[in-house]
């Protein structure tokens, strides 16, 4: 009768090691699902712009970067740019900017967005 206890104990103890092996194996594989992430929003897409124009005399360094940064609407206008950086640009070229920036037209977007775009002004004789 001892023997059939042992050997009762014995398949208890390997069935639970069983259980427990199954439920170590069923967690590792659980932690190793990463969530998805979030699919990111498509690029806004430009899809016109106007022509910059600097009235004349307006006197803009060469190689100097300017920052601007305005709202695109959901229809995919644009408009309301913050102040132009660096803060001592020449006048006559944010309006200039400002101006250019009024006439992009980006697709529709499902929110509004603010998008940031730097100019520069950049000379070279033709055909070079």
């Amino acid at each position: 009768m001892s023997h059939d206890v042992a050997a009762f104990h014995a398949r208890r103890s390997v069935r639970g090691v069983t259980i427990l092996c199954v439920l170590v194996l069923a967690a590792a594989c659980e932690s190793l699902t990463r969530p998805t992430a979030p699919a990111a929003p498509p690029p806004t897409t430009l899809l016109d712009a106007g022509s910059l124009t600097l009235p004349v005399g307006c006197a803009v360094p060469v190689g100097q970067p300017y920052r601007m940064s305005y709202l695109v609407d959901t229809a995919g206008r644009a408009g309301k740019p913050d102040e132009i950086s660096p803060p001592d640009a020449p006048a006559c070229l944010k309006e200039a900017l400002r101006n250019w920036v009024a006439t992009f037209r980006y697709a529709p977007v499902s929110e509004a967005e603010r998008l940031t775009a730097d100019w520069m002004l950049v000379t070279a004789r033709r055909g070079s």
